[in-house]
């Protein structure tokens, strides 16, 4: 198995367990919005600032996911909790990253912080409010064992590979 294939089994996986889709990035010039997987994110990236908020805040916690080589946890402009995961297996490097959860309390606020994201990026409030309600809740215990999962995903399919 090569690893780029061990690194989508676990995505896979991961998605499979979990509901959270994610995306692989192995350099900066990767980094793009289209690869995000989540309705609301597209929807909200209609906005030329909103595409650009966003692609300074995953390259930031690109690049520190790799330089430190921890996972970074982050809220993003649009309030959803993300993380990225650093990977090396096999010579290959990059970051894991996951699609974005809310809390439960952000879920019950879903109105009030919908019509801000709405007015603030000129962007269709219903659209937008239906997607929103489609976004995965977690507390934060599930979101750090949501990370452990993928860390140990990722642990088991380098053992594979690596022997």
């Amino acid at each position: 198995m090569l690893p780029k294939e061990a690194i989508k089994k676990v995505m896979d996986a991961y998605h499979q367990i979990t509901g959270l889709r994610c995306y692989f990035v192995q350099d900066e010039t990767e980094i793009s919005s289209a690869k995000e997987k989540n309705f609301f994110c597209k929807c909200l990236k209609t906005s030329s600032s909103a595409l650009r908020q966003c692609d300074e805040c995953t390259f930031e916690n690109y690049t520190g996911a790799l330089k430190s080589n921890k996972v970074q946890k982050y809220a993003c402009h649009a309030g959803l909790v993300k993380w990225s995961v650093p990977v090396s297996i096999n010579g290959v490097k990059g970051v894991i990253v996951s699609e974005g959860v809310i809390t439960k309390q952000q879920g019950l606020e879903a109105e009030d912080w919908v019509n801000h994201l709405a007015e603030t990026y000129n962007v269709s409030r219903p659209i937008l409010l239906h997607n929103y309600t489609k976004v995965v809740v977690m507390n934060e215990k599930q979101v750090e064992e949501s990370i452990q999962l993928m860390q140990d995903l990722l642990k088991y399919y380098k053992a594979v590979i690596e022997g």
